[in-house]
Protein backbone atom coordinates (compact mmCIF):
# COMPACT_ATOMS: atom_id res chain seq x y z
CA UNK A 1 0.00 0.00 0.00
CA UNK A 2 1.44 3.33 -1.11
CA UNK A 3 1.44 6.30 1.14
CA UNK A 4 1.18 9.80 -0.22
CA UNK A 5 4.90 10.48 0.29
CA UNK A 6 5.94 7.26 -1.47
CA UNK A 7 3.67 8.11 -4.43
CA UNK A 8 5.03 11.66 -4.60
CA UNK A 9 8.64 10.39 -4.52
CA UNK A 10 7.82 7.88 -7.26
CA UNK A 11 6.36 10.64 -9.44
CA UNK A 12 9.39 12.90 -8.83
CA UNK A 13 11.90 10.15 -9.64
CA UNK A 14 10.14 8.72 -12.71
CA UNK A 15 9.14 11.92 -14.48
CA UNK A 16 10.16 12.58 -18.07
CA UNK A 17 12.31 15.69 -17.69
CA UNK A 18 12.38 16.69 -21.35
CA UNK A 19 8.71 17.46 -22.12
CA UNK A 20 6.08 17.66 -19.42
CA UNK A 21 2.58 19.14 -19.53
CA UNK A 22 -0.13 19.79 -16.99
CA UNK A 23 -3.52 21.20 -17.90
CA UNK A 24 -7.13 21.19 -16.75
CA UNK A 25 -8.91 21.62 -20.08
CA UNK A 26 -11.79 19.21 -19.37
CA UNK A 27 -12.50 20.53 -15.90
CA UNK A 28 -12.56 24.09 -17.28
CA UNK A 29 -14.95 23.10 -20.07
CA UNK A 30 -17.24 21.40 -17.55
CA UNK A 31 -17.24 24.51 -15.36
CA UNK A 32 -18.03 26.76 -18.35
CA UNK A 33 -21.05 24.57 -19.13
CA UNK A 34 -22.17 24.81 -15.49
CA UNK A 35 -21.83 28.61 -15.60
CA UNK A 36 -23.93 28.79 -18.76
CA UNK A 37 -26.60 26.46 -17.35
CA UNK A 38 -26.80 28.49 -14.16
CA UNK A 39 -27.14 31.74 -16.11
CA UNK A 40 -29.87 30.19 -18.26
CA UNK A 41 -31.74 28.96 -15.20
CA UNK A 42 -31.47 32.33 -13.48
CA UNK A 43 -32.77 34.11 -16.57
CA UNK A 44 -35.61 31.67 -17.28
CA UNK A 45 -36.80 31.39 -13.67
CA UNK A 46 -36.70 35.17 -13.28
CA UNK A 47 -38.66 35.65 -16.51
CA UNK A 48 -41.22 33.02 -15.50
CA UNK A 49 -41.62 34.50 -12.03
CA UNK A 50 -42.04 38.04 -13.34
CA UNK A 51 -44.74 37.09 -15.89
CA UNK A 52 -46.64 34.39 -13.99
CA UNK A 53 -49.14 35.78 -11.49
CA UNK A 54 -49.62 32.52 -9.58
CA UNK A 55 -45.91 31.76 -9.12
CA UNK A 56 -45.04 31.03 -5.52
CA UNK A 57 -42.03 31.93 -3.45
CA UNK A 58 -40.39 28.65 -4.41
CA UNK A 59 -39.18 30.30 -7.61
CA UNK A 60 -37.58 33.13 -5.64
CA UNK A 61 -35.87 30.64 -3.34
CA UNK A 62 -34.61 28.64 -6.33
CA UNK A 63 -33.31 31.81 -8.01
CA UNK A 64 -31.58 32.89 -4.80
CA UNK A 65 -29.91 29.48 -4.35
CA UNK A 66 -28.68 29.42 -7.94
CA UNK A 67 -27.36 32.99 -7.63
CA UNK A 68 -25.55 32.07 -4.40
CA UNK A 69 -23.97 29.00 -6.03
CA UNK A 70 -22.96 31.12 -9.03
CA UNK A 71 -21.37 33.76 -6.77
CA UNK A 72 -19.57 31.04 -4.82
CA UNK A 73 -18.03 29.71 -8.05
CA UNK A 74 -17.03 33.24 -9.06
CA UNK A 75 -15.54 33.87 -5.61
CA UNK A 76 -13.52 30.66 -5.90
CA UNK A 77 -11.76 32.14 -8.96
CA UNK A 78 -11.28 29.09 -11.14
CA UNK A 79 -8.77 29.34 -13.99
CA UNK A 80 -7.80 27.25 -16.97
CA UNK A 81 -4.20 26.31 -16.22
CA UNK A 82 -1.57 25.00 -18.61
CA UNK A 83 2.05 24.38 -17.67
CA UNK A 84 4.69 22.92 -19.95
CA UNK A 85 8.31 22.28 -19.12
CA UNK A 86 10.51 21.81 -22.17
CA UNK A 87 13.86 21.28 -20.47
CA UNK A 88 15.10 24.86 -20.59
CA UNK A 89 11.97 26.90 -19.77
CA UNK A 90 8.57 26.74 -18.13
CA UNK A 91 5.59 27.96 -20.17
CA UNK A 92 2.44 28.91 -18.25
CA UNK A 93 -0.86 29.85 -19.88
CA UNK A 94 -4.03 30.69 -18.02
CA UNK A 95 -7.40 32.43 -18.24
CA UNK A 96 -10.49 32.62 -16.11
CA UNK A 97 -12.97 29.78 -16.52
CA UNK A 98 -15.91 32.20 -16.56
CA UNK A 99 -17.29 32.39 -20.11
CA UNK A 100 -17.42 36.21 -20.27
CA UNK A 101 -14.74 38.93 -20.07
CA UNK A 102 -11.79 36.57 -20.37
CA UNK A 103 -8.20 37.71 -20.38
CA UNK A 104 -5.79 35.23 -21.89
CA UNK A 105 -2.38 35.43 -20.25
CA UNK A 106 0.88 33.60 -20.60
CA UNK A 107 4.45 33.84 -19.42
CA UNK A 108 7.70 31.95 -19.86
CA UNK A 109 10.29 31.36 -17.19
CA UNK A 110 13.79 30.28 -18.24
CA UNK A 111 15.07 27.47 -16.04
CA UNK A 112 18.05 29.46 -14.75
CA UNK A 113 15.73 32.31 -13.61
CA UNK A 114 13.25 30.06 -11.76
CA UNK A 115 13.46 30.78 -8.03
CA UNK A 116 10.56 28.68 -6.79
CA UNK A 117 6.85 28.79 -6.22
CA UNK A 118 4.44 29.37 -3.40
CA UNK A 119 1.01 27.87 -2.78
CA UNK A 120 -1.44 30.45 -1.47
CA UNK A 121 -4.62 29.07 0.10
CA UNK A 122 -7.29 31.43 1.32
CA UNK A 123 -10.79 31.28 2.73
CA UNK A 124 -10.34 27.85 4.25
CA UNK A 125 -8.92 26.22 1.11
CA UNK A 126 -11.77 27.35 -1.14
CA UNK A 127 -9.36 29.43 -3.22
CA UNK A 128 -6.02 27.78 -4.02
CA UNK A 129 -3.43 29.67 -6.04
CA UNK A 130 0.14 29.12 -7.16
CA UNK A 131 2.58 32.01 -7.44
CA UNK A 132 5.78 31.62 -9.45
CA UNK A 133 8.95 33.40 -8.38
CA UNK A 134 11.91 34.32 -10.56
CA UNK A 135 15.27 35.79 -9.77
CA UNK A 136 16.52 38.54 -12.06
CA UNK A 137 19.65 40.70 -11.95
CA UNK A 138 17.52 43.41 -10.31
CA UNK A 139 16.11 41.12 -7.62
CA UNK A 140 13.29 38.66 -7.10
CA UNK A 141 10.03 39.02 -9.01
CA UNK A 142 6.68 37.34 -8.28
CA UNK A 143 4.23 36.61 -11.07
CA UNK A 144 0.54 37.13 -10.32
CA UNK A 145 -1.03 34.08 -8.65
CA UNK A 146 -2.84 31.55 -10.83
CA UNK A 147 -5.75 29.46 -9.56
CA UNK A 148 -5.21 25.70 -9.43
CA UNK A 149 -8.50 24.66 -7.81
CA UNK A 150 -9.62 22.83 -10.95
CA UNK A 151 -6.56 20.55 -11.02
CA UNK A 152 -7.16 16.98 -9.91
CA UNK A 153 -5.14 15.66 -6.98
CA UNK A 154 -2.99 13.59 -9.34
CA UNK A 155 -2.35 16.56 -11.65
CA UNK A 156 -1.54 18.70 -8.63
CA UNK A 157 1.04 16.17 -7.41
CA UNK A 158 2.49 15.94 -10.90
CA UNK A 159 2.70 19.75 -11.06
CA UNK A 160 4.57 19.90 -7.77
CA UNK A 161 6.87 17.10 -8.92
CA UNK A 162 7.71 19.01 -12.11
CA UNK A 163 8.38 22.21 -10.19
CA UNK A 164 10.53 20.41 -7.60
CA UNK A 165 12.52 18.79 -10.41
CA UNK A 166 13.06 22.19 -12.10
CA UNK A 167 14.00 23.85 -8.81
CA UNK A 168 16.59 21.17 -7.99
Amino acid sequence: MFTETVLQNFIINHINIYKMKIENRYETARLKIIYMLMLGLIFSLTAYYSYEYNAGYGFLIAIALIVLAYLFLLFRKSDYFFLEYTGNKIIVRFYTAHPFFRKYRAFEIPKNYFAGYEIVESFGGIRKMIQFKIKTPKGQFNYPPVSIVLLSKYAEKELFAILEKVQA
